[in-house]
Protein backbone atom coordinates (compact mmCIF):
# COMPACT_ATOMS: atom_id res chain seq x y z
CA UNK A 1 0.00 0.00 0.00
CA UNK A 2 1.44 3.33 -0.66
CA UNK A 3 1.57 6.06 1.33
CA UNK A 4 0.34 9.85 0.88
CA UNK A 5 4.26 10.56 1.48
CA UNK A 6 5.84 8.05 -1.37
CA UNK A 7 3.64 9.35 -3.91
CA UNK A 8 4.57 13.37 -3.12
CA UNK A 9 8.03 12.17 -3.46
CA UNK A 10 7.72 10.36 -6.93
CA UNK A 11 6.29 13.72 -8.32
CA UNK A 12 9.04 15.73 -6.87
CA UNK A 13 11.52 13.62 -8.76
CA UNK A 14 9.80 13.84 -11.56
CA UNK A 15 8.44 17.65 -11.61
CA UNK A 16 12.68 18.26 -11.33
CA UNK A 17 13.39 16.25 -14.17
CA UNK A 18 11.08 17.46 -16.19
CA UNK A 19 12.61 20.98 -15.50
CA UNK A 20 16.07 20.13 -16.04
CA UNK A 21 14.75 18.82 -19.35
CA UNK A 22 12.99 21.82 -20.12
CA UNK A 23 15.94 23.81 -18.97
CA UNK A 24 18.97 22.16 -21.07
CA UNK A 25 18.34 23.75 -24.31
CA UNK A 26 18.70 26.93 -22.32
CA UNK A 27 22.15 25.96 -21.58
CA UNK A 28 23.06 24.86 -24.23
CA UNK A 29 22.27 28.21 -25.99
CA UNK A 30 23.90 30.09 -23.21
CA UNK A 31 26.89 27.92 -23.53
CA UNK A 32 27.47 28.19 -27.04
CA UNK A 33 27.37 32.24 -26.64
CA UNK A 34 29.77 32.65 -24.49
CA UNK A 35 32.33 30.09 -26.17
CA UNK A 36 31.63 32.10 -29.30
CA UNK A 37 32.39 35.19 -27.47
CA UNK A 38 35.26 33.85 -26.11
CA UNK A 39 36.14 33.12 -29.38
CA UNK A 40 36.07 36.73 -30.87
CA UNK A 41 37.82 37.99 -27.84
CA UNK A 42 40.87 35.39 -28.98
CA UNK A 43 40.54 36.68 -32.68
CA UNK A 44 40.62 40.34 -32.10
CA UNK A 45 43.78 39.84 -29.67
CA UNK A 46 45.07 37.70 -32.38
CA UNK A 47 44.37 40.38 -34.99
CA UNK A 48 46.25 43.18 -32.50
CA UNK A 49 49.08 41.39 -31.68
CA UNK A 50 49.31 40.82 -35.79
CA UNK A 51 49.26 44.40 -36.24
CA UNK A 52 51.86 45.19 -33.65
CA UNK A 53 54.02 42.65 -35.13
CA UNK A 54 53.74 43.63 -38.07
CA UNK A 55 54.61 47.46 -37.14
CA UNK A 56 57.40 46.42 -35.74
CA UNK A 57 58.44 44.37 -38.83
CA UNK A 58 57.65 47.13 -41.38
CA UNK A 59 59.45 49.90 -39.32
CA UNK A 60 62.72 48.04 -39.01
CA UNK A 61 62.88 47.23 -42.41
CA UNK A 62 62.03 51.19 -43.32
CA UNK A 63 64.90 51.89 -40.87
CA UNK A 64 67.50 49.42 -42.61
CA UNK A 65 66.23 51.11 -46.09
CA UNK A 66 67.01 54.81 -45.18
CA UNK A 67 70.16 53.88 -43.00
CA UNK A 68 71.41 52.01 -46.26
CA UNK A 69 70.47 54.99 -48.83
CA UNK A 70 71.32 58.01 -46.93
CA UNK A 71 75.04 58.86 -47.45
CA UNK A 72 77.36 58.88 -44.29
CA UNK A 73 77.95 61.94 -42.58
CA UNK A 74 81.83 63.91 -44.17
CA UNK A 75 84.22 63.52 -42.03
CA UNK A 76 82.77 61.70 -39.30
CA UNK A 77 85.65 59.56 -38.41
CA UNK A 78 88.56 62.03 -38.93
CA UNK A 79 88.06 63.35 -35.88
CA UNK A 80 89.94 62.57 -32.99
CA UNK A 81 88.52 62.37 -29.00
CA UNK A 82 88.62 64.91 -26.91
CA UNK A 83 91.06 64.64 -23.81
CA UNK A 84 94.75 64.04 -22.99
CA UNK A 85 96.72 61.65 -25.27
CA UNK A 86 96.95 58.37 -23.63
CA UNK A 87 94.08 57.77 -21.74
Amino acid sequence: MLHAHDTQRIQTASWRTFGILLLSPLIVVLTVAILFGLLGIFVLWLTIVGGIVTAIVVSDLVRRSAARLARPPVGRLDHRPVGYPGR
